[in-house]
């Protein structure tokens, strides 16, 4: 019990220490920061180890007459494992990006905020009390998207409010509904709606549900927020796009489906039967759409709208296989695409560029970096040695054994077209001869260091010890993810538990 109140005061605290500091150092600002996210993370772990051992973990308490409570069960241990986990890399990375940034001590306290935010979503022990924190999570992430303070981070700040407040408003409807059927709020090994089975109205409160965690989960058409707030700093995009904003949707929907609904009453409403094929139309139309797209993170942008739907369709198919394939992917997709986005960050701070196109010859000046890029590609086309693999091999099971075999052919058609549009960037990246890469004063010259200095247009030139932070935890990442495409039975108690504890 000591462990989930310390797990979500970690970042509370640390977020309101580093407030309250105006005028410490970088260094010492870093340093709590570190100590913080790494706590948070240590005990999210020891949280993680005594649910997935079967052990029950509550607190509740009254307020306004309302029950909040928490109680993680499997699936919110692995989400606090996958977010606290990332957000410690994450924050080890933004010590070399914000580097000399004015702004680090809001950044970092809403950083931290944030990490609480999410954490609560994921231990949350009833509906309303996870609806507080997902309201909570777009307040403490605003002031990440309009960091730069520019008319477009402003702009994609306001658009990013307007759209996460119109599906928590769809969400506070259909809760409001559903505590009037079941009388209650509180997530058990029943769902919540397993007693009431269908009645009128049963499939427009899936649909109000599905809409209002799918603005996050980026669910075409409601997806318009997310390319917009790339605007923000690179660690912040890399939180948003792999763990924090998307992945809290992607969750709610997966405790719609099978902790409010219930996989057996999904399969009796109409509506269920249409969301397999929504999740599928924004697959394909985010590949798509990626392929179009010059900016390097908002190509990543779209290749994570549509990889995201691949976790929701592993959920709609409503079979076992399928939601084996969804948290494995929950999981693959997040450790690739914070490295994707990491890469990115260093190639933009390091070279200056930003888009696809002035990649030509950038894989010798940072050959790491894009080695590590590469990799992270591999993995999201779906490629063994990766880990992604094994959530696709799965993915494309549950729709074949759920009788929706069309499912396998979308998996396998955007494989392909993922390859299309990431592929290319590593050719353009290596394209130029080494020599006249380097004679350019690149990185990864004779001494094959990723910290050399350049004169970039716009660019301040990095100490090694910058870049250092932000290459370290990209390696890292990457090697992890190779390695869990080597021995996926490394998660694999922790999947099958989840599993178990919904069919």
């Amino acid at each position: 019990m000591t462990d989930l109140v310390l797990a979500l005061l970690s970042g509370l605290v640390g977020g309101l220490v580093i407030a309250s500091l105006p005028r410490v150092s970088d260094g010492l600002r870093n340093l709590l920061a570190l100590i913080f996210a790494a706590f948070a993370t240590l005990c999210t772990w020891r949280v993680a180890s005594l649910v997935l051992s079967g052990e029950t973990l509550h607190l509740s308490g009254k307020m306004a007459g309302l029950t909040l409570s928490l109680r993680p069960d499997a699936l919110g241990a692995v989400f606090g494992v996958i977010v606290a986990t990332l957000w410690l890399f994450a924050t080890i990375y933004s010590f070399g990006y914000m580097a000399g940034d004015p702004r680090q001590r809001t950044y970092y306290s809403f950083f931290l905020l944030s990490l609480t935010t999410t954490l609560g979503i994921a231990f949350s022990g009833n509906l309303l009390t996870a609806y507080l924190f997902y309201e909570l999570l777009t307040f403490a992430t605003y002031p990440l998207v309009i960091h730069e303070r520019t008319e477009e981070a402003t702009k994609a700040g306001a658009k990013y409010i307007i759209y996460s407040l119109s599906g928590a408003g769809a969400i506070l409807v259909a809760m409001v509904v559903t505590y009037n059927w079941a009388g209650t709020l509180d997530f058990t090994a029943v769902p919540l709606l397993a007693n009431v089975g269908v009645r009128p109205g049963t499939g427009w409160l899936l649909a109000l549900f599905v809409a209002g965690f799918g603005v996050k989960a980026a669910i075409m058409p409601l997806h318009g927020w997310l390319p917009s707030a790339m605007v923000a700093p690179t660690p912040v995009s890399a939180l948003l796009h792999a763990v924090a904003v998307v992945n809290s949707g992607v969750f709610g929907v997966l405790r719609v489906i099978y902790s409010v609904f219930g996989h057996e009453l999904v399969a009796q409403v109409s509506f269920g039967h249409i969301l397999p094929w929504i999740a599928s139309f924004t697959i394909i139309m985010g590949c798509v759409i990626a392929l179009k797209q010059d900016v390097l993170k908002r190509r990543l942008a779209y290749s994570t709208i549509s990889q995201l739907s691949y976790i929701l369709l592993g959920a709609f198919t409503l079979h076992p296989l399928g939601l084996t394939g969804a948290i494995v992917h929950m999981v693959s997709h997040s450790l690739l695409k914070i490295t994707l986005f990491f890469s990115a960050g260093i190639i933009a701070k390091e070279t200056g560029k930003v888009n696809i196109s002035e990649l030509r010859g950038v894989g010798w000046r940072l050959p790491w970096t894009l080695t590590a890029f590469a990799v992270a590609s591999i993995g999201m086309i779906g490629m063994l040695p990766l880990n992604a693999f094994w959530s696709k091999y799965y993915l494309m099971k549950g729709g074949v054994a759920g009788g929706k075999w069309p499912l396998a052919l979308v998996l396998i058609t955007s494989g392909i077209v993922n390859a299309f549009y990431f592929v290319p960037i590593i050719v353009t990246a290596f394209q130029d001869k080494p020599q006249e890469a380097l004679g350019r004063g690149g990185q990864g010259g004779k001494s094959g260091r990723q910290g050399k200095r350049g004169k970039h247009s716009g660019q301040k030139a990095r100490s090694r010890s910058s870049v250092g932070y932000m290459l370290a935890p990209t390696l890292v990442l990457v090697v992890t993810s190779l390695v869990m495409g080597l021995l996926p039975g490394l998660i694999w108690p922790g999947v099958e538990t989840v599993v178990n504890s919904f069919f």
